[in-house]
């Protein structure tokens, strides 16, 4: 075989596994993921509640092993799975961090609340710890969402832990349906987030003679330096 004849044969085997690959790229079976957002609880769910004029940044949250992904967990026994073909609108750590900035914010039971990578001077810190945040099958076929939720109230000026507060919620879907699902997980996390809001009002609320005497004596030792 010449060697004019053997390139020409080299480059129609190229052209032809390429065009396989992109035939394979394009029209594959396997389907796109579909994403999906939780939305934070409506504005005013709490009435009742003592609004202080403070500051509040909620931490990044810490997730428990195996929940902190753009996945949808699912728990079967201590069986750890993922639902396919399914997405949350982008990282747990973001979805829940957000969820919570919007609906403490909205209640206006705080002066403000931001996102701590915002980087606003603040009077306190929610730190989060997410223990759980899956779809739960052990009551039978029809899942649950289950969401788990600790917060750790931290005053800034002193760094002193003011409140440990914590929610935990289930809601059952409806049936075994993906948007069932996620609506499931949006009725206990709005449920959590919100609980999680009255119990911080509260301590906050208590809160504020130590925090006026924490700015009082930092103020006096700065001004002794």
């Amino acid at each position: 075989m010449s060697a004019r004849v053997r390139t020409a044969l080299l480059a129609a085997v190229a052209l032809s596994c390429a065009a396989c690959s992109t035939g394979s790229l394009f029209d594959s079976d396997t389907p796109v993921p579909t994403g999906y957002v939780i939305a934070s609880a409506p504005a005013g769910s709490l009435s009742g509640v003592q609004a202080t004029q403070v500051d509040i940044s909620i931490a990044r949250p810490d997730f428990a092993p195996g929940l902190d992904t753009d996945r949808i967990a699912v728990l079967k026994g201590r069986q750890l799975d993922y639902y396919r073909g399914a997405r949350w609108g982008g990282r747990t750590v973001e979805v829940v961090q957000s969820m919570l900035v919007s609906t403490l914010q909205d209640q206006k039971l705080f002066r403000s609340v931001t996102a701590e990578q915002a980087r606003v001077a603040s009077d306190y810190m929610l730190d989060i710890e997410v223990r759980h945040f899956e779809s739960d099958y052990a009551r039978g076929a029809i899942p649950e969402a289950h969401v788990a939720i600790i917060g750790r109230l931290i005053r800034i000026v002193d760094r002193k832990l003011v409140a440990t507060v914590t929610s935990d919620a289930r809601v059952a879907a409806t049936e075994e349906r993906m948007s069932t699902v996620v609506a499931a997980f949006e009725s206990a996390s709005q449920k959590v987030a919100l609980d999680l809001a009255q119990q911080t009002a509260t301590a906050v609320a208590t809160d504020q003679p130590a925090l006026r005497k924490a700015h009082g004596e930092t103020a006096e030792v700065r001004s002794q330096q």
